[in-house]
């Protein structure tokens, strides 16, 4: 057996990643500016991916309609996509973002940063570890 995290190990790391990170944020942030916790866990897979893809920066999050595809979303991108997100699930968090590395294509790379912590903030809700910001 490898010794790779299984996702279960690194989804609890993910959750004590936030922990901290909320725990800076808060005391360096006021109010008005602090951050939600989709934004952080973006913050925190953001800078997963960095340590395998140094040259990676996360668009901005721009706001958009829940119904409102993106615009990158072709649908070979989504296939692959897709692809990335089950390896993650289905092996681990590295393994996911070696695989997207290899790719070098930013779009690509952006897009599976998106939709990955758009499904880990939905599994952090069902699992209560986070609230929903309404």
């Amino acid at each position: 057996m490898d010794n790779q995290p299984t996702i279960e190990q690194e989804i609890t790391q993910l959750e004590k990643q936030l922990v901290e990170k909320k725990a800076a944020l808060g005391q360096v942030k006021e109010k008005e500016t602090e951050q939600t916790e989709k934004e952080v866990l973006r913050s925190v897979v953001g800078e997963k991916i960095q340590q395998q893809v140094p040259q990676y920066r996360p668009a901005p999050v721009k706001p958009q309609d829940e119904d409102e595809v993106p615009s990158y979303v072709k649908q070979e991108l989504k296939d692959k996509v897709q692809e990335l997100v089950n390896t993650v699930f289905n092996k681990s968090l590295e393994e996911g973002i070696k695989e997207v590395s290899k790719s070098n294509d930013p779009a690509l790379i952006d897009a599976f940063h998106d939709v990955l912590v758009d499904q880990l903030y939905t599994l952090l809700l069902e699992r209560k570890k986070l609230e929903q910001v309404k």
